[in-house]
């Protein structure tokens, strides 16, 4: 049986074949790095699915899947900013975001008893990030858009989160 930290650590391994293949790839480099992200994002969504359905969730689990969705982000961003198809000002706002969700997670899980759950945002952040990263790499014309609504969304989770965070810890 394919268990939900397989999933993850396949997650992690898919990051370089999508970097490579996006940035060094000159034939269907683009389409092959799309279907990776695909496959990424499946397998975000089946790892999830499982964990929760069947119980299997694990510490180490709870560290490798955030850690899985932050690489493929800051990846994927990188090779958007890279390849001129989003603005910096996106892949840094993130990337200080996902270091800020780090440091509070060393808080949180400093107290074992402390957990709090994904919101709504963070949800539909996650999933604007796969809509927007289909619709860039596609070429489509709303990806901007779509990116701006993801860093939006993110933005929005982290206040929450944060909020979520001093409240519990008050």
């Amino acid at each position: 049986m394919i268990t939900p930290n397989m999933l993850t650590s396949i997650r992690i391994g898919l990051v370089p074949p999508m970097l490579y293949s996006y940035l060094y790839m000159p034939k269907n480099g683009e389409t092959v790095a799309f279907f990776i992200f695909i496959f990424s994002a499946l397998t975000d969504v089946l790892d999830g699915f499982i964990a929760r359905k069947y119980g299997m969730v694990t510490k180490l689990g709870t560290v490798l899947d955030p850690l899985a969705d932050k690489m493929m982000l800051i990846s994927v961003l990188t090779i958007f900013v890279l390849k001129q198809k989003i603005s910096i000002w996106i892949l840094i706002v993130m990337t200080l975001k996902e270091l800020l969700m780090i440091g509070g997670a060393y808080f949180l899980y400093s107290n074992e008893d402390v957990v709090i759950p994904a919101n709504i945002y963070g949800k539909a952040s996650t999933f604007m990030f796969y809509v927007s990263g289909f619709s860039i790499i596609l070429d489509l014309g709303m990806g901007s858009i779509f990116m701006n609504l993801f860093a939006l969304l993110n933005i929005i989770s982290l206040f929450i989160y944060f909020y979520r965070f001093v409240s519990v810890k008050a």
